[in-house]
C-alpha cells in the first residue's frame, strides 16, 4: 500500500453536554459575520449563537452555569440560529425551493420548529423565492430541449413546488409556445437519429416514446408522428 495514503476517519461524536449544573459557558464570543449575535461553547462545544440581548437578559458571562432550566430556555433561538445557518449553506451552493430546503433540513435532524422559522425568514428575506425559482426550472428545461407541461409540472413538484403555483407559472409561461410546433422539432431530430435499417412501426413508436418521455400529450403525439415521412 502506498506510504502516502492515509484512511479518512470520522470524527468522534461530541459527549452530550451534561444538564445537571456541572456544565459551565467556557466561550463567548462576537460572530464577525452576524454583530447582533454572539457564539456560546459549553464545555469547549459549540452549542450556537444566540443574541446579543439574550445574553444580556439571562446574565450569561464565561464560567455561567448551563443547565436544564438555562438550556430549555435557550433551546428554541438555538435551534434556530443552528437550522438558519444550515439553510444559507445549503442555499450558497445552489438555489433551492422553500419545500426542497425543508427536506434537506429534516435529513440533519433539525427540530420542525427550527425548520419552520428558518423558512418564513428567509422568504421574508426574499432569500428564497420559490416563483422565481419555478420559473428558472422551467426556462432551463425548455433551453434544453421541447418538453410538454406534462413533464415540467412533474418536475417542479419533484422541486417541491406547490400545485396552485404549478398551474399559475406553466399557464405564464406556456400561453405563448406553441406545442405542436415544439413537439414536431423533437419528432423531426429523433427520427433523423432513429435509423432507417428499423422497420416504419418501430421508428414511429420509438418517436412517440421519445416525446412521451418530455412529457407531451397523446393527441399532441400522434399528429406531429403521423406528419412524418417515415418511409
Amino acid at each position: 500500500m502506498n506510504g502516502s495514503f492515509r484512511s479518512r476517519r470520522r470524527k468522534p461524536e461530541p459527549e452530550p453536554i451534561p444538564l445537571d449544573g456541572s456544565a459551565t459557558i467556557t466561550s463567548l464570543r462576537a460572530c464577525p459575520d452576524d454583530p447582533a449575535r454572539v457564539s456560546i461553547r459549553v464545555n469547549r462545544q459549540r452549542v450556537g449563537r444566540i443574541l446579543i440581548e439574550t445574553k444580556a437578559h439571562h446574565q450569561l458571562e464565561v464560567g455561567s452555569v448551563w443547565d436544564e432550566a438555562l438550556d430549555t430556555a435557550l433551546r428554541v433561538e438555538l435551534d434556530r440560529g443552528n437550522a438558519y445557518r444550515a439553510a444559507i449553506r445549503i442555499l450558497t451552493k445552489r438555489a433551492k425551493s422553500s419545500g426542497e430546503l425543508q427536506r434537506k433540513l429534516r435529513e440533519y435532524h433539525y427540530e420542525p420548529d427550527a425548520i419552520d422559522w428558518c423558512v418564513e425568514r428567509l422568504t421574508e428575506l426574499r432569500v428564497l423565492n420559490d416563483e422565481e425559482y419555478a420559473r428558472m426550472v422551467v426556462r432551463s428545461q425548455l433551453s434544453r430541449k421541447p418538453a410538454g407541461r406534462r413533464l415540467l409540472s412533474g418536475k417542479l413538484r419533484e422541486k417541491g413546488i406547490d400545485s396552485h403555483l404549478i398551474e399559475r407559472i406553466l399557464d405564464e409561461m406556456l400561453e405563448d409556445r406553441d406545442t405542436i410546433a415544439d413537439a414536431r422539432k423533437l419528432a423531426q431530430q429523433a427520427a433523423r437519429t432513429i435509423s432507417d435499417r428499423h422497420d416504419r412501426e418501430v421508428r414511429k413508436r420509438r418517436i412517440t416514446a421519445r416525446l412521451a418521455r418530455r412529457g407531451f400529450d397523446f393527441d399532441v403525439i400522434k399528429r406531429v408522428v403521423g406528419e412524418l415521412d417515415l418511409g
